[in-house]
C-alpha cells in the first residue's frame, strides 16, 4: 500500500514537470487524471462505509464467564457495486471470537452478505463490549485504507463462573470445614491449659506459654457459634476497566466458591454486600444460592465505598463462628477493625486478590490467616 502511494506521488510530480517544461493538452489530462484517482478512491471508501451493514448477535444477552457460547456475525452489502477489501477487528481484551481472524480479507459482491456462526468466550464477569470493534476498508486499487469504530457496539452482561472452590485454591488454602473445630466456640476464658493435638494455634496464650516453658492455649467454654460470615470488599480500585475488571471478577468468583463450599458441607453461610454508604444486605446463601448468584452477577462495585463502612454497619459479625474477608487492598484502620474480632473469639481469614506476592507475617497478626489469590488468572482461556 505504501509503495502504491509513492508511485501515485511520483506520477503527480512527473505531471507537474511535464506541464512546466512541455505543456500541451496531454500533460494536463495526465495531471488531472492523477489528481482524480485519489478522489475516486476516497469516494469509493465513503460509499463502502455508507452501504455496509454489520449485524452481530450472541445466543442470549447474559453470558457466563469462561463458558463459550454461539455468536453470529453478518456482513451485508446494500449497494450496487462490489466491496473489494474488508477486514474486521474485534474487542479482544476481555473476550475471544473463534473461527474468525483479523488478518482475513473479505469481499462482497453487490447486494450480498456473508454470515458466519462462531464462538464467543468472555473472560471476566461484568458488563462490557464484545464482538466487532472496528472495520478496515481498503479501496479497490489498494492505495488507501480507512479504519472506523462501530457506532453501536454489542454490550453484554457476563455472569461469574460457577466453579468449585477446589478450582480456585490449593489444598493448603482451603477453608476449614470442620464443624466441630474449637475455634467455632464462644469467647475464650482466662483459664489456660497445655496444648493438645487438634487445638487451634490462634488461641495460644503466649505469655502463659513463656512462663510455663511450654505451649499453653486458652480454654474454650460456652455454646457453639453458628454460621460463617463472608464479606466482599465493595470498593472499585481504579477507573480503567483494564485495572478493576480482573480483580472484581476474581473476588466475585471467590465469594461464590466459598459460599458453595460451605453449603456443600452443610455449614450456614451469610454473605454481606454493601449496597450504599449505610446500607448493607445480608444474604443467606443456604436459603437461595441462585438468588445470591444473581445478586453477585448484577453487583456494582463503587469507588465511594470501602470495607470500613461495611464493617461499621455490621456489628453482628462478632456473633459468627468465623469471618472470611475477600479483599483487594486495605489500610491499617481496616485491618485493625477486622483483627479486633479475634479478641472476641472470631477467627478471621482474608483472601487477598493480589498477584504481587508478599510476606503476610509483616502484615497481619498471628490470629489472622491471609491467603493470596491471583487476580489475572483467566478462567476458561483456550476453551474455544
Amino acid at each position: 500500500m505504501k509503495k502504491k502511494r509513492l508511485i501515485l506521488i511520483a506520477l503527480f510530480i512527473l505531471a507537474l514537470i511535464g506541464i512546466s517544461f512541455y505543456g500541451g493538452a496531454v500533460t494536463y489530462v495526465f495531471l488531472w487524471t492523477v489528481i482524480a484517482v485519489p478522489v475516486i478512491l476516497w469516494f469509493y471508501i465513503f460509499m463502502v462505509i455508507s452501504n455496509l451493514r454489520i449485524y452481530q448477535k450472541p445466543d442470549g444477552r447474559n453470558m457466563v464467564c469462561g463458558r463459550p457460547s454461539g455468536f453470529y456475525i453478518t456482513l451485508q452489502n446494500e449497494s450496487f457495486f462490489s466491496f473489494s477489501s474488508l477486514r474486521i477487528k474485534f474487542y479482544s481484551s476481555f473476550s475471544e471470537i473463534s473461527d474468525m481472524r483479523e488478518d482475513v480479507v473479505y469481499e462482497l459482491p453487490p447486494h450480498s452478505r456473508i454470515q458466519k456462526k462462531t464462538g464467543l468466550l468472555c473472560k471476566y464477569r461484568g458488563q462490557y463490549d464484545v464482538g466487532v470493534k472496528q472495520i478496515c476498508v481498503t479501496d479497490f486499487l489498494g492505495v488507501f485504507s480507512f479504519t472506523y469504530n462501530i457506532k453501536e457496539p454489542l454490550n453484554v452482561i457476563v455472569a461469574p463462573a460457577r466453579l468449585s472452590l477446589f478450582e480456585h485454591f490449593t489444598e493448603g488454602e482451603m477453608p476449614d470445614a470442620d464443624s466441630e473445630n474449637r475455634a467455632y466456640r464462644s469467647i475464650p476464658d482466662i483459664p489456660v491449659r497445655e496444648y493438645m493435638a487438634g487445638d487451634d494455634i490462634r488461641f495460644a496464650n503466649w505469655k502463659a506459654s513463656a512462663a510455663a516453658g511450654k505451649l499453653m492455649v486458652r480454654e474454650l467454654t460456652g455454646e457453639e457459634r453458628s454460621g460463617i460470615a463472608l464479606i466482599m470488599d465493595p470498593k472499585r480500585y481504579g477507573s480503567d476497566t483494564f485495572e478493576y475488571l480482573p480483580s472484581e471478577n476474581k473476588a466475585t468468583e471467590c465469594v461464590l466458591g466459598l459460599a458453595l463450599y460451605y453449603l456443600e458441607h452443610n455449614i450456614p453461610v451469610d454473605v454481606y454486600l454493601q449496597e450504599s454508604e449505610k446500607t448493607v444486605s445480608k444474604l443467606a446463601a443456604s436459603g437461595d444460592y441462585e438468588y445470591l448468584y444473581g445478586k453477585l452477577t448484577a453487583y456494582a462495585f463503587n469507588e465511594e465505598r470501602d470495607m470500613k463502612q461495611l464493617l461499621s454497619a455490621s456489628p453482628e459479625l462478632s456473633e459468627y463462628r468465623m469471618l472470611i474477608c475477600v479483599m483487594e487492598k486495605w489500610d491499617a484502620e481496616t485491618l485493625a477493625m477486622i483483627e479486633s474480632l479475634n479478641t472476641v473469639g472470631v477467627p478471621v481469614k482474608i483472601y487477598l486478590i493480589d498477584d504481587t506476592g508478599f510476606d503476610n507475617t509483616d502484615v497481619v497478626s498471628g490470629d489472622t490467616m491471609l491467603i493470596p489469590v491471583g487476580c489475572n488468572t483467566v478462567i476458561g482461556e483456550g476453551l474455544i
